[in-house]
């Protein structure tokens, strides 16, 4: 009894000496540290939500140039009645076509390739797989939504949530993506974080002249190392020796060291971090989320000193 009374007493402590690691780590990781540099890099797949607060920062930082770094987005659009989504692949395409949509009564989703109708269906209901096999090669697919009756061309009919051939994001196959809208008006589309991101802000005020976006492929299992590492070929090649990186919440320590690795000595990295409404200081312990965010977060902090040498 007395044995199995100290092996009580040793877990908890041991679970005591846990939670108030975890405690103290959030001051650590929650960090707003900005290096005085006039070239910002704002980490694109920040939920668009909090773009004015990324806005705000970029603002009180009086940035000269912004890069936005992303990495493929899934291919999710809103069309309504006369719209079209055109994508031109980097090469012809074969195989299993996957478009997972949804949309309103009487809409429905017309997939066009070179060769004519690939996928035409009804996409009242949820969201789900709708499955067609493109079996010529295609340069060219084109997304347009129909509908039975006379709709309001101001209602939206169809929300595309992503398309993928023989798996693959078709944003991770584009050459170009555009949106052309039954106005006549012909819209960018947004096939990386770094496009969705800056249109957003473009949206929120910020100059088009001061953006530069980053679009970054997906390599291994770290997002924010492949970001990293895109910027650092653009600090490399265009002499940028100081920068700030902007993120979100309690990553923004993950975010500075990685950074750092990818860009080396020969760059100071600065960070702003904008504000997690879900672990506000003092408040983040009485939700479960925020102990696991946390957790993710300082275990995270090891394998950013360690990225650099794995990949």
């Amino acid at each position: 009894m007395r044995k199995a009374g100290l092996w009580i007493l040793v877990l908890l402590s041991a679970l005591a000496l846990g939670v108030i690691t975890v405690a103290l780590s959030f001051p650590f990781l929650t960090l707003n540290d900005p290096s005085g540099a006039k070239v910002a890099v704002v980490e694109g797949w920040i939920d668009r939500s909090f773009m004015p607060e990324v806005r705000d920062l970029l603002i009180e930082g009086a940035y000269d140039t912004i890069y936005i770094t992303g990495t493929p987005r899934n291919f999710s659009y809103t069309l309504r009645i006369g719209d079209t989504v055109v994508v031109d692949l980097q090469r012809p395409v074969t195989g299993e076509l996957v478009v997972n949509t949804c949309g309103a009564l009487n809409a429905g989703l017309v997939v066009l390739g070179d060769e004519g109708v690939i996928l035409a269906d009804s996409v009242f209901g949820p969201c789900v797989d709708r499955r067609a096999h493109i079996d010529r090669p295609t340069a060219r697919l084109r997304f347009t939504p129909t509908h039975l009756g006379v709709p309001d061309p101001r209602w939206e009919l169809v929300f595309l949530l992503y398309a993928k051939v023989d798996g693959i994001n078709v944003h991770a196959l584009q050459r170009t993506v555009r949106v052309h809208r039954s106005s006549g008006e012909v819209e960018p589309g947004t096939p990386s974080y770094a496009d969705a991101s800056a249109e957003a802000l473009v949206a929120l005020g910020v100059s088009w002249s001061r953006i530069r976006r980053l679009p970054t492929v997906m390599l291994g299992e770290s997002r924010t190392w492949a970001n990293a590492q895109r910027f650092a070929r653009e600090a490399e090649e265009r002499s940028i020796h100081r920068v700030d990186v902007i993120s979100f919440g309690i990553h923004a320590r993950r975010s500075r060291l990685t950074y750092s690795e990818a860009c080396g000595n020969g760059v100071v990295v600065g960070i702003r971090s904008v504000e997690d409404p879900e672990l506000r200081p003092g408040l983040w312990w009485r939700r479960p989320m925020g102990w696991l965010k946390v957790l993710r977060e300082l275990a995270g902090v090891p394998a950013s000193y360690l990225v650099g040498t794995v990949q």
